[in-house]
């Protein structure tokens, strides 16, 4: 390290790495995030993303209190929990938090992917490269980190993060063993905008937050509603933006999960053309309440897509070294919680409090990521164990008389609201 002040450099210009950045900016650490997107608006996409208090906290931690404050000012609407219906629609148990709790800081939130990437990039522009592919990384003989990029490029840093997702270079070559495995699920769906007649067709819940539809066969549907309100919509000015930018105007999001011999589809699902994953999923609800038909219907071909779930593996600890890991390159887990950009926030906002650490000469470099990566294997891959046994309820076989004796106790307890909240808490 090069006296007591720390360089940290940034693979990979996700939630979690922007996230750290900010962190690290904010306490006045040198710090540089090297990204693979050409620019920042080459890959604006994706749907909602649900910030939960703990990783409300752990950004409000990370974000100076400006954009703090516009982060707050820009969400969507969103009400906590899910709920539980039949592929009928049928209502089989509403799982909702307490209303009545709105600490301000530590709650529920509904941000939109494309919202929040400029909320993480704005005050950071100049620290942030874009078109970096990483290719390696060396020590070198002080013991700092060289870094190479395909465009023949090289930087050094001190300490170097990977957070670059679930095909983490960086992890590729750092720890090699701790590649993710395919789960053997994978997800169809797409994005409908939000109009009218589709809430006319919405299953009514959806008001009140996500909806898992639970049929009998092995699969499920996850639904969910983006919607901005109109004062958040002001409030993107604040972002320099007159309007929501284009791809994150209202909408409905669909979401089938099941094993790929559920739905037809052959050796490599990614190999599909669209109108065959759109039928796919056509004849995956053929039975279901029409109104359910009607919206899978209106999932736009252009707009379809097919997703491989893969997830860690708990790791045992590695040696610590200036090199460390956040996020999906180190934790992926299947969407099954909703939690993992949370845990990557989790990540980021403990790394920066540790590397602040280490640049204030307040601990050695190694013992502060070592304390970072203890805390972090710990709650991170109970996060991904969870995730894994959500996903096999919500998709494994449904076996007779089983799920139907499964469905009559959820009625029973979404019946008698003492049962709701002991279950809610537990």
């Amino acid at each position: 390290m090069s006296g007591q002040r720390l360089e940290a450099a940034i693979v990979g210009g996700g939630i979690g790495g922007l996230s750290l950045a900010q962190g690290l900016r904010k306490a006045g650490v040198r710090v540089a995030v090297y990204e693979r997107d050409e620019t920042p608006t080459s890959r604006l996409q994706g749907y909602r993303v649900h910030i939960d208090p703990q990783g409300s906290t752990a950004l409000h931690q990370c974000l100076p209190e400006h954009l703090w404050e516009i982060f707050d000012a820009t969400e969507g609407d969103y009400s906590e929990g899910i709920t539980l219906i039949t592929e009928q629609l049928e209502e089989l148990l509403r799982l909702r938090g307490d209303a009545d709790v709105a600490d301000p800081i530590a709650r529920h939130r509904s941000i939109s992917r494309i919202t929040l990437r400029h909320v993480l990039l704005a005050g950071i522009q100049d620290a942030v490269h874009f078109n970096r592919r990483f290719v390696s990384y060396e020590e070198l003989p002080d013991g700092r980190f060289a870094i190479h990029f395909e465009d023949g490029s090289s930087a050094e840093a001190d300490v170097v993060v990977a957070a670059d997702g679930v095909n983490s270079r960086v992890r590729k070559q750092y720890l090699p063993d701790a590649e993710p495995i395919d789960t053997g699920v994978v997800t169809l769906g797409g994005k409908i905008p939000l109009t009218d007649g589709v809430m006319a067709l919405a299953p009514h819940r959806l008001l009140d937050g996500p909806v898992m539809v639970m049929p009998p066969e092995a699969c499920s549907l996850f639904m969910a509603i983006w919607k901005r309100s109109a004062e958040a919509n002001r409030s993107l000015k604040l972002l320099g933006m007159d309007e929501p930018p284009e791809g994150d105007e209202d909408y409905m999001i669909l979401g089938l999960g099941g094993e790929p011999g559920y739905f037809g589809l052959p050796g490599d699902p990614d190999s599909m053309t669209a109108r065959a994953l759109k039928e796919a999923l056509r004849k995956a609800v053929a039975r279901w309440h029409p109104d359910l038909r009607k919206l899978v219907e209106m999932v736009s071909e252009n707009e379809i897509s097919v997703n491989r779930l893969r997830t860690s593996r708990p790791m045992a600890p590695w040696k610590t070294s200036g090199i460390t890991l956040l996020g999906d390159a180190i934790h992926s887990m299947t969407p099954y919680r909703g939690i993992g950009a949370n845990i990557a926030l989790k990540d980021a906002a403990l790394l920066a409090a540790k590397l602040i650490e280490a640049d204030c000469g307040e601990k050695p470099l190694l013992e502060a990521i070592a304390e970072y990566e203890t805390s972090m294997r710990a709650y991170a891959f109970a996060a991904v164990e969870s995730s894994r046994k959500s996903m096999e309820q919500a998709v494994g076989e449904k076996k007779y008389p089983i799920f139907g004796i499964a469905k009559t106790a959820m009625r029973v307890v979404n019946a008698v609201p003492f049962l709701r909240k002991k279950l809610i808490s537990a």
